[in-house]
């Protein structure tokens, strides 16, 4: 699909050329729109360097700024589990409108069936167990989540970016399949209708892959 966009949308750090990098997230705000304030809170080590530069900000809760069909592909890594169910799912829309025909969606978000699977088998082996013998291992499980995925920490820390939903292989794949993707599958680290897409994907969680 020559002369077609590549969208790597939740860029965070990685922003390889070729692709079009864009990030919604406050400290990208931040940097693209008022660029001396954030120079300046940087230079007082109020925060810390920033990866984004100028026009690298897009509102990925907003309709998204570029043409029907202009894309031959779109990736989000570790993005769709920053928004809501239904923030979400609009998101997605968005991405078909601006995918070609025969273009590619790509995401990667958390695992939850390899987060809480590893709980619950932590529990089973604790309640195997003597009870003079139970510990609380399980639990970190639980600790984390609250810790530093559900809960917005105050301050710089997660800067409101903390997780919305969660998703599983099945739940993933039946919205792809709503939204009118077809070919929909779960796919391995760099397994990929998409050329080069080892250079924005650098690890595997759950990858679901749909075309146009």
């Amino acid at each position: 699909m020559t002369g077609l966009l590549k969208l790597n949308l939740g860029c965070g750090p990685v922003q390889p050329p070729g692709w079009v990098n864009a990030d919604g997230s406050n400290r990208a705000w931040l940097a693209t729109r008022i660029g001396p304030l954030d120079r300046a809170l940087t230079a007082l080590r109020l925060l810390p360097r920033t990866e984004f530069g100028a026009n690298v900000y897009v509102n990925l809760f907003k309709p998204l700024p570029w043409p029907t069909d202009s894309a031959s592909a779109v990736y989000l890594g570790e993005v769709l589990e920053h928004f809501t169910r239904e923030d979400g799912e609009s998101l997605l829309r968005e991405c078909r409108r601006v995918l070609a025909p025969g273009g590619v969606l790509r995401v990667r978000v958390p695992d939850t069936l390899a987060m809480w699977g590893r709980y619950a088998d932590e529990l089973r082996e604790t309640l195997a167990h003597p009870r003079d013998r139970w510990t609380l291992k399980h639990v970190e499980v639980v600790r984390m989540f609250f810790r530093d995925i559900a809960t917005s920490s105050p301050g710089r820390g997660s800067w409101g970016h903390f997780h919305k939903w969660a998703y599983d292989e099945v739940s993933l794949i039946l919205l792809f399949e709503s939204l009118g993707f077809r070919e929909v599958a779960r796919r391995g680290l760099h397994d990929s209708r998409i050329p080069g897409v080892e250079v924005v994907e650098n690890r595997y969680d759950l990858i679901v892959e749909g075309v146009k």
